[in-house]
């Protein structure tokens, strides 16, 4: 390949999505990433002359003929080739953008500290049902590039913070925040950088929503439209409006004759979330409602994956930061064995207190992390490391008692002992069917 070419930074499912693209539509390229491992899987499965790849490390003149960087959310912003590639005045763009330049299907964006897949899975429910071609992309783990199709009437892009730090320019016909909290500063220097990589969705926003939770920490953001449960008049809000025929208890939602399950009152306020984009296309909220109540949760939040002698054990590994592990405690009724820990995270725990003497009875600690954890809680429940996820099993179902529940959720990322956090679930549903008979 000769002439000006892009350089794809990171050979995750991002990076392998431009390769093929790319090839596809005959674009030059190259490809850096930061690991060295896997060598000749790299050179084997992008098929490229082995001057086209570098791995760990490259000499300056790599660069000469590079016109455009397109980086995958791993990538480091304090790696060296970053500082490379603004010295050289090389723009520097996500998958996302490169999208946008080939496709004209209007989007619908939701970021968020947690419920970001969930939302983004029930709206694509929902619209599917509501006769509109659309479908879920992005942070969900399904780059855009590899959909690219005019055809769609909308594409639902779930965007994380590490996709938003580079995108200044993005618009949406629909954007959405579904909550704020403290997460991810490994990587951003403090919550307010974080806050103002995650506002960056609203930017050309024809439609800005949020919940309610959130309304104080984006009192900024012009016409903003909120949805969740009104404190004061104890209803269900809908776009900033009191919807009198939308009710709920403690487990359902309903309208007229529908109801959904909404499982605790994190995925009440997702399912609201759903909603309310509904409601800005025009679709009947009862209609929607009755759309949404065939809707399946997805795996590795708080999914009940056995009850065996009256003791539950749930699936929660999708749990990578203590707020979400707070709404999976908050869900769960007393009694709890807690599975807790994973690789390191700069976060606060103490917020679990609380929760966790109230609810708790035995903590079993795994993962990298577990005393970073420990440390930080103020708790006087018993507690037992763990050597791995089968000895956390054993140990669960050593102390468990008939209306016991146990749950993984782990509050931290899965990469100390697993690839990512579906393996880390896999392993937990494993260990169970295997020792709990």
């Amino acid at each position: 390949m000769t002439g000006k070419k892009k350089l794809i930074l990171g050979l995750g499912k991002t990076g392998d999505s431009c390769i093929k693209f790319f090839k596809k539509n005959n674009i030059n390229f190259k490809i850096f990433d930061t690991r060295d491992n896997h060598r000749e899987h790299y050179v084997d499965s992008t098929n490229l002359e082995p001057e086209l790849l570098r791995l760990s490390t490259y000499e300056d003149s790599y660069l000469d003929d590079v016109e455009e960087a397109i980086i995958s959310p791993g990538i480091d912003r304090k790696n060296k080739i970053i500082d490379d590639l603004n010295f050289r005045k090389i723009n520097i763009i996500t998958d996302i953008d490169l999208f946008k330049r080939y496709s004209n299907v209007p989007i619908i964006s939701v970021t968020g500290t947690n419920g970001k897949t969930t939302v983004v899975s029930m709206m694509e429910h929902l619209l599917n049902l509501s006769n509109y071609k659309c479908i879920a992309c992005g942070n969900n783990g399904i780059p855009p590039l590899s959909i690219i199709n005019n055809n769609y009437d909308y594409i639902i892009l779930e965007l994380s913070s590490y996709q938003l730090e580079y995108m200044d320019n993005f618009t949406s016909n629909i954007s959405l925040i579904t909550n704020i909290n403290h997460d991810h500063f490994e990587r951003h220097k403090n919550f307010d950088e974080y806050l103002s990589i995650k506002k960056k969705i609203f930017l050309n926003s024809n439609y800005s929503l949020c919940n309610i939770g959130s309304k104080e920490k984006l009192h900024d953001v012009p016409n903003l439209y909120i949805y969740g449960i009104n404190d004061d008049s104890k209803k269900l809000v809908i776009n900033g409006r009191d919807n009198d025929n939308l009710l709920f208890n403690s487990t359902d939602l309903f309208i007229d004759k529908y109801k959904i399950k909404y499982r605790g009152i994190h995925n009440l306020n997702n399912f609201l979330a759903a909603l309310s984009v509904s409601d800005l296309l025009k679709i009947n909220t009862s209609d929607a409602v009755k759309h949404l109540s065939s809707y399946s949760f997805l795996s590795h939040r708080i999914e009940l994956i056995k009850l065996h002698n009256d003791v539950s054990w749930y699936n929660d590994s999708k749990s990578t930061n203590s707020s979400s592990t707070q709404a999976a405690l908050e869900y769960i009724n007393k009694n709890i064995i807690l599975i807790i820990g994973g690789s390191k995270k700069n976060m606060n725990y103490q917020n679990l207190s609380k929760l966790i003497n109230n609810k708790v009875k035995l903590i079993i600690f795994i993962g990298e992390n577990k005393r970073y954890i420990d440390e930080q809680l103020n708790v006087k429940v018993r507690t037992i490391d763990a050597e791995s996820m089968y000895d956390a099993i054993k140990i669960s179902y050593q102390f468990s008692k008939p209306s016991d529940s146990v749950l993984l959720s782990p509050a931290s990322p899965s990469f100390d002992m697993f690839k990512d956090y579906s393996e880390r679930g896999a392993a937990f549903t494993k260990a169970v069917n295997d020792l709990v008979k």
